[in-house]
This record gives structure tokens, C-alpha cells and sequence, in this order.
């Protein structure tokens, strides 16, 4: 389990100690590395079929027919710019497939910006096993690398304004971990993991917990910061007056839902910084310099993850 770590929550001096902890990023040490080789079991079973057989090869139907076994090179090379990610999942992929034997000679890190047309993989070995493992490097590094070019973007963005990118968990299922792990690449914030690492109140909660009125809501959220007096508390808020009640309860954070720009400026104002706000809710490239001009701490959003397209990368031979 992945959990991402925050420091006991201390009224005194709040804002500055929330906005910190909110700046959390992944590093490719933090990930649960035994998960990433049962997924990519599944991957493998994908490709030929059966995981039983200790000759992995032996599920390729069209490199035995070719008969297809002598020693190659083969490049990777962008034939798009982008920000690469996914270099760490290599030598896991080795394992899994049986393909220890080749070598790779990787010239870029994960978090590198790449132009079109660079070599930033050369890998030499028994071509039918870099046949094997083709597809599902190419598959990984091109949706990561969509990930960390369209994040980078996003963050490049509003930076000029001080603005700080949150991802969200609107992640592919069975990859989230590999997708934050990609905004993190590109200079963006990693959000709660799960629903098991923070508490973030929203209208769903309010709603089961029969919080109807405004004036309950104060009183419902002090409740809870007696009951977990070291926890790291957020409140999603879709108006000016629910973040009213909101802001002098003692959470940390308040996420500000599908506020217009102006209504997010007016928040900062009323905020006298005693919370960290996050804006989100319908902010895409399109509008996002719009949503930064008003100044939250945070934006976040699922774009870069669900909007993002897959960057051409290609396998060519020596």
C-alpha cells in the first residue's frame, strides 16, 4: 500500500504547514514494486497466453514461424517531443518476460524532455526476445510519457501565477500508482493515493451524513477534527456560503468545485489565508490561465490522465 505521509496537523500557523503537506510527489522508490510485477504477469498472460511455461517465447506463434532467433539492435526514438516516463519499468519487464539476457542502453531519465526523432533506448540480444517484449514497453512508456507531456503542460502553464498542479483519482483502473507517479515526473502534485491516506469530505458525505443546512456544516466538520485531532482534513464546497462555514473549522483544505474564476477570487479574499484552497472541477487547457489568474494555492485535475494521448514512439532496427 502506498501511503502518502503527513505531518501531525498543528492550528498554529496552519496555512503554510497545509499548502507544504499538499506537495507531495512520488518517487519511483515509493511505488509498490510487487504489484507492478503482478500486473505485468497479467501483461504477460495477455501477450502469450499462459504464464506457465517456463519459455515465455514459446506463446509468439509469429516470431517461431519466422524462425527468429540471431542477435539484433533495435532503437527507441520519439517521433513526437515529449516528457518521458516509464524507464524504471524496464528491468521489471525483464523479469516477468524472461528477457534478462538483453541489454539496453537507456541515454534519458524519466522526467527528461525528449525531442522528436531522439534515440533515448538501444537494446541488443536475441531478437526474438525483443520481439517478446516490444509491445508491452512501447504500451507503457507511451501512455506515461502522454501522462508527464500533457501534466507538464498543466504545470508550465500556471506556474507563472504561483499555482501549484494536483493530480486526482480519476486514474486508469489497476495503474493508478504508474499514472501519479507520471504527473510527478512532470513537475506535478500527487493528490491522496486512495480513500485510505486522507480525509476529504464531500457532497456525497454531507448528504449521507443528512448535513443538509449551512448552519450544521461547521459543527459537523469540528466534530470530526475532535475525532481525529491529527488528521489531514479537506472539504469540497460547491458555493460561497458552504465555504463560509467552512473556512474557520478547523480543516486544512478546501476544495473549491466548479467555481468560476471570479467566485475562486473571491475565496482567496475571504480566506485571509487560513486554508489551502484547490480549484477544480471543469478546468481544462482551454481554461486554465483563467482558473490561475484567481490565485488558488492548488488546481487540480483528471485531464492529463483521462484527455491525454498516447505519444508516438517507435521501435526501429538496426
Amino acid at each position: 500500500m502506498i501511503r502518502i505521509q503527513f505531518p501531525k496537523w498543528h492550528p498554529v500557523n496552519a496555512l503554510p504547514s497545509a499548502v507544504e503537506q499538499l506537495k507531495q510527489r512520488l518517487s519511483w522508490d515509493e511505488l509498490d514494486h510487487l504489484k507492478l510485477e503482478k500486473h505485468l504477469l497479467f501483461c504477460l498472460e495477455e501477450e502469450v497466453g499462459s504464464t506457465t511455461s517456463s519459455n515465455s517465447i514459446d506463446g509468439d506463434l509469429t516470431t517461431k514461424a519466422c524462425e527468429i532467433g540471431t542477435s539484433g539492435k533495435a532503437f527507441f526514438s520519439a517521433r513526437e517531443k515529449m516528457v518521458l516516463c516509464g524507464i524504471g519499468l524496464i528491468p521489471m519487464i525483464q523479469k516477468v518476460f524472461g528477457s534478462d539476457d538483453l541489454n539496453f542502453e537507456v541515454t534519458a531519465a524519466d522526467g527528461d524532455t525528449i525531442q522528436a526523432g531522439e534515440v533515448f533506448i538501444t537494446v541488443t540480444g536475441r531478437q526474438d526476445k525483443i520481439l517478446l517484449i516490444e509491445r508491452i514497453l512501447l504500451n507503457f512508456l507511451q501512455r506515461l510519457s502522454g501522462v508527464a507531456t500533457a501534466t507538464k503542460r498543466f504545470v508550465e502553464r500556471i506556474a507563472p501565477y504561483g499555482v501549484n498542479f494536483l493530480d486526482t483519482r480519476k486514474t486508469s483502473p489497476g495503474l493508478r500508482q504508474l499514472e501519479k507517479y507520471a504527473t510527478a515526473c512532470a513537475g506535478g502534485y500527487n493528490h491522496r493515493m486512495g480513500l485510505y491516506d486522507r480525509i476529504l469530505i464531500k457532497d456525497n458525505h454531507f448528504a449521507a451524513a443528512s448535513i443538509g443546512s449551512l448552519d450544521k456544516i461547521a459543527s459537523f466538520l469540528e466534530g470530526i477534527r475532535l475525532r481525529n485531532p491529527e488528521a489531514f482534513i479537506e472539504v469540497e464546497v460547491d458555493s460561497l456560503d458552504q465555504f463560509s462555514e467552512v473556512v474557520g473549522s478547523g480543516v486544512n483544505a478546501a476544495l473549491l468545485d466548479n467555481f468560476s474564476p471570479d467566485q475562486i477570487k473571491q475565496a482567496v479574499e475571504m480566506n485571509v489565508q487560513r486554508i489551502a484552497l484547490e480549484a477544480s472541477g471543469g478546468i481544462n487547457e482551454a481554461t486554465l490561465e483563467s482558473y490561475a489568474q484567481s490565485k488558488p494555492h492548488f488546481i487540480s485535475s483528471g485531464a492529463p490522465v483521462h484527455a491525454s494521448q498516447w505519444i508516438d514512439i517507435g521501435l526501429d532496427w538496426n
